[in-house]
């Protein structure tokens, strides 16, 4: 085999070679377009318990200007979320309570002890778990475990625990951001919980403060008081 056939056959077999790891472009800010769109939900005995003792006007730690979960912070609406995608690591900003969520990329080695998530003041966020990330082809790949317990849907008390692994599958599609959200946990769900979102940028250069103080639910108190007449 000559040179000139060497050369050319080589350069056959890269371009029949499937592109490796190539990362989806994240960089932006981006808002939630559309209503989270969940699978089935099929909860154990224990999950059905906690919710059944959930009450949204004192559990909620939103209350607090806390992070339920990270599905919470996912679906809130209009806020915005950012990515900064380095060799090592992809960061998080969301606006939504301030929080900064740093993830390494690698294997589960890369994991941190501490949350990932935190705020601007410095304070973290154990509900939001542990993550470690990785690009496989187009997708971003997202692993978080060690939550403390907490609710993937605040409005009615559907919990994670403790044991609680989620996976967040990160791509771009036309433009679209779309994430789909897989809850894992033996203890809760009979299957697996998929959630689905999907996102478009903004086109801002810059990310507000939230800066949330602690909230009540003075509104829905009020929403649902009785009327003078109804208290004659």
């Amino acid at each position: 085999m000559d040179s000139h056939q060497f050369l050319r056959r080589a350069l056959l077999l890269l371009l029949a070679a499937p592109l490796a790891n190539a990362a989806p472009d994240l960089s932006g800010i981006w808002m939630l377009s559309s209503m989270a769109k969940e699978g089935e939900l099929r909860m154990t005995e224990r999950a059905r318990e906690i919710q059944a003792n959930y009450d949204l006007l004192v559990d909620d730690p939103s209350l607090y200007c806390e992070p339920a979960s990270t599905s919470r912070v996912w679906a809130n609406p209009n806020v915005r979320i950012a990515f900064e995608q380095a060799d090592d690591h992809v960061l998080i900003s969301y606006e939504f309570y301030d929080l900064r969520r740093m993830i390494p990329l690698g294997d589960e080695d890369a994991m941190p002890d501490m949350p990932s998530t935190r705020n601007v003041a410095g304070t973290y966020f154990r509900k939001m778990g542990s993550s470690f990330g990785r690009y496989e082809n187009d997708r971003l790949i997202i692993e978080t475990r060690a939550h403390e317990p907490g609710y993937v849907r605040t409005s009615r008390g559907v919990p994670q625990s403790e044991n609680t692994v989620t996976t967040e599958e990160l791509w771009v599609d036309a433009g679209t951001l779309r994430l789909r959200q897989t809850y894992v946990d033996d203890t809760l769900y009979e299957i697996p919980f998929v959630i689905d979102y999907a996102f478009q940028r903004t086109g801002e250069n810059e990310m507000p403060l939230y800066e949330c103080t602690d909230a009540s639910y003075d509104w829905f108190e009020k929403l649902n008081a009785p009327s003078e007449d109804e208290q004659e």
